[in-house]
């Protein structure tokens, strides 16, 4: 299960939940907002991971499902 705010994780939660599924995929609060300039974060299992891009975090989330 992947967690992303759709206002601060700098994801594309469109593209998330096309490449792991938008069963796999929650929206909301994970309380990182202007922590965070430009690295992708999210909860992924569990665990808040951050990334310094987008494809990392997208690439992280597909290899973690």
């Amino acid at each position: 299960m992947v967690k992303v705010c759709p206002y601060c994780s700098h994801v594309n939660v469109t593209e998330l939940k096309n490449i792991i599924g938008e069963e796999n995929v929650k929206t909301g609060c994970i309380g990182a907002c202007r922590r965070f300039q430009t690295e992708s974060v999210g909860v992924v299992n569990n665990e808040f991971i951050i990334k310094q891009t987008e494809q990392e975090f997208l690439d992280f989330c597909k290899s973690s499902k």
